[in-house]
């Protein structure tokens, strides 16, 4: 993270990198802390052995987060920069969007698919359509509506804790490959709109449109882990 802020501070000849790090260095904190907390879930299966090794896919995986932390740098500079200093969280935030392809291909192929990996990996698409959205919209790349999308994930797995808090039963979630792809369409689309090419007349709308069904999703899914649409219960332990 040190070694990148020389590079931002080099390449722009300015100060705004002694803004920059704080942020970057607090969400990589936290992209360390979602990592260790898993660990123990470092097992292809739930009777399986530890991995000896995180594997190439999760290290892409951290290497998402370290890039998802350098674009949170951005939100504590002033959005009257130079317009050209967009194009570098475009492109952090771009490089970890196209990263969330390359690590689930890398665990496949490998054959080294874990726990772990894979709720790393959902956490860190969450916390990617957190901070690179909130970098979008402090540039008036998109809506400050389109912050529902940030905040969706969170809500509901706080949702998720309160219903085990008070012992209600928590239904698991019916198989959707359309899940996965609404995701994959919103961080392209953010990663899109942050470009400076394209003008914030066409990424507002735009954005907009694309968070409903996405939110609908959101919604669909609560109704079905709290038991309003038919599923099957989970042990509340």
């Amino acid at each position: 993270m040190l070694v990148l802020a020389a590079v931002l501070s080099a390449a722009t000849h300015g100060p705004f990198t002694l803004r920059w790090l704080p942020a970057a260095l607090v969400c990589w904190s936290f992209v360390i802390w979602q990592c260790n907390r898993r660990l123990h879930k470092n097992r292809q299966s739930v009777d399986g052995g530890l991995q000896p090794t995180l594997g190439v896919a999760n290290l892409v995986t951290l290497m998402r987060g370290l890039l998802i932390a350098a674009t949170a740098g951005f939100l504590f500079l002033s959005n009257k920069l130079p317009a050209w200093t967009l194009f570098i969280p475009a492109a952090f935030y771009t490089l970890a969007a196209l990263g969330d392809l390359l690590d689930g291909y890398l665990a496949r192929r490998r054959q080294q698919t874990t726990q772990l990996g894979s709720e790393l990996d959902t956490a860190l698409d969450a916390l990617g359509l957190l901070i690179a959205p909130l970098v979008a919209v402090l540039h008036e790349r998109l809506y400050a509506s389109y912050l529902l999308v940030s905040v969706a994930y969170y809500l509901f797995q706080s949702g998720l804790y309160w219903r085990r808090r008070q012992g209600k039963p928590v239904y698991p979630l019916p198989p959707s490959t359309l899940r996965r792809q609404l995701a994959g369409f919103q961080m392209g689309l953010v990663a899109a709109a942050l470009w400076p090419p394209l003008p914030g007349e066409l990424t507002r709308p735009v954005g907009f449109l694309f968070m409903l069904p996405l939110l609908f999703g959101f919604w669909r899914d609560w109704l079905s882990v709290s038991g309003r649409l038919p599923a099957t219960p989970e042990v509340v332990s």
